[in-house]
């Protein structure tokens, strides 16, 4: 499937058009290429043709029995990544994964149609994987941009599109900067400490490298025992053959003083009993946080950008990043302002907002920044100590016999806070101030689900475009046959007689 597999079987109707008739025709850095090039792609004033394009594409092809059929905005796929680039906006991330993975007849089509399009794509493909692969995966998503611009049916009026009409200059240079600015983690990885709450989860995957990909090197493992038996774990090394350590502890619960029952305390109590406890003995450098089962409620594709991060030393400004993939819906309520206020020691400003599942990433800096007292505090309100004070009502109503307690449910909404967040933490798309491999969009109605689909392997990081080789791609783009089926339709046809007989 993508790009390197074997060529797809193209339905009726395989591509079509929206809009007007297209009327004309190493290391990280590269050592300057993005000056270079601009130079490069100098061409002469007063060129006497004018090239439009259509607005909307939609391909439709099929491996094997599954079948895909999606379509691509252009024209808001230019708007979004113009706003990228000069306002740190949200990146059509997925749009580019698309356009990169897509069959080489359908990247020849897109290419030709609007070259804009392929060519921004690539580098703001080229500049995620700065953080997640080795520079040679990046330089190879650059290089195709370079090719793109470099081929003879690109040149004259397309070119000045591309140069005036795109954020072809901004994205070059981030991708250097970016590229500069990383050559220091190489061969650098960062510390890693995970903490898990266990009780009676499969923890296979932890060495099952089909769903988790890599650990980095100097990684630790929690393990917190919740319910009386030993977690079973494989043998575990880092992406390097490094050995990595695995800590098991015991934690019971309290006894819950209305019911005389230990209660089911899930997560809360693991996550604030190893801060506590480690406080005085020292933080990795990044601390992840997840449950026995995390792909419950965390893509392993997701975690695994982290991880890959991680591994290359590439996120060492990363301070906190929450990777629940559904969002919760606000709550506000007194007794979610109660805890809040009791937690934090100070009153709740606003509703909160996060995601789901209580699954995060935070660094060293963001859990020090906060005193030990205060987590100690807070461990008070779900460990027993202190009485369940409100009842939960709403569809995961629960009361039985080991309930979890409502504070530990809505810690699940306040963790971010507990980590230095504001009530309202952004949505990852949205968050600037997150490298921009972890910026993809949770939802999008009209493109593939990213990972639930051929996406998933790309965006994941199991395939790669610098192993499919630069060759291998150019000799597939530029040898596809036409789209048989191309369809250009505009707007207002439908009105016509002719379309409806």
């Amino acid at each position: 499937a993508g790009p390197s597999g074997p060529p797809p079987r193209r339905r009726s109707g395989a591509a079509g058009r929206h809009g007007c008739r297209d009327d004309g025709r190493g290391r990280r850095g590269g050592g300057g290429r993005a000056r270079a090039l601009l130079l490069a792609l100098a061409s002469p004033t007063g060129v006497g043709a004018q090239a439009t394009y259509p607005s909307e594409f939609r391909f439709s092809w099929c491996i094997g029995e599954r079948c895909f059929d999606h379509s691509i905005s252009a024209a808001h796929f230019q708007l979004r990544i113009n706003k990228y680039y000069s306002e740190g906006a949200r990146p059509p991330l997925r749009e580019a994964f698309f356009v990169a993975t897509l069959p080489p007849p359908y990247q020849k089509e897109l290419l030709y149609g609007c070259p804009g399009l392929s060519v921004l794509a690539h580098l703001l493909l080229a500049e995620a994987r700065l953080y997640t692969h080795g520079p040679g995966e990046a330089d190879e998503l650059a290089k195709r941009a370079y090719a793109m611009l470099s081929l003879p049916e690109i040149a004259g009026p397309h070119l000045e599109g591309i140069k005036h009409a795109w954020p072809l200059a901004p994205a070059l240079e981030r991708y250097e900067q970016t590229a500069l600015k990383l050559q220091s983690s190489e061969d650098n990885p960062q510390y890693l400490d995970i903490v898990l709450p266990h009780c009676r989860e499969d923890l296979s995957w932890l060495g099952d490298r089909s769903n988790l990909e890599m650990l980095p090197d100097r990684t630790r493992i929690f393990i917190y025992e919740k319910c009386g038996e030993a977690a079973r774990v494989p043998n575990l090394t880092s992406w390097r053959g490094q050995p990595v350590e695995v800590v098991h502890m015991v934690l019971e619960d309290a006894v819950d003083p209305q019911t005389g029952l230990a209660a089911r305390r899930d997560e809360c109590t693991a996550y604030l009993a190893h801060v506590v406890q480690t406080y005085s003995t020292g933080f990795a450098d990044v601390t992840l946080f997840v449950h026995g089962d995390p792909s419950a409620h965390t893509p392993f594709g997701l975690l695994n950008i982290l991880l890959r991060g991680l591994a290359l030393g590439t996120l060492r400004d990363l301070e906190f990043v929450h990777l629940g993939a559904p969002r919760m819906v606000h709550t506000a309520n007194p007794c979610q302002a109660g805890l809040f206020e009791a937690a934090m020691g100070r009153p709740q400003s606003a509703p909160l907002s996060t995601y789901c599942c209580s699954q995060f990433a935070v660094s060293r800096e963001r859990i020090t920044s906060r005193p030990v007292e205060d987590y100690a505090r807070m461990l008070q309100l779900v460990d027993g100590s202190i009485p369940d004070l409100c009842d939960r009502v709403g569809p995961a109503f629960e009361r039985y016999r080991g309930a979890r307690l409502s504070h530990c449910y809505f810690f699940e909404f306040m963790w971010h806070a507990v980590f230095g967040e504001l009530e309202e933490l952004p949505l990852r798309a949205d968050d600037a101030r997150l490298p921009v491999a972890l910026r993809l969009k949770d939802n999008e109605e009209s493109m593939p689900s990213t990972w639930k689909s051929y996406l998933s392997p790309f965006v994941g990081g199991q395939l790669a475009f610098e192993r499919q080789g630069h060759e291998v791609w150019l000799a597939q783009l530029l040898g596809a046959q036409p789209v048989e089926s191309r369809q250009q339709v505009n707007y207002g046809d439908d009105q016509l007689p002719e379309f409806n007989s």
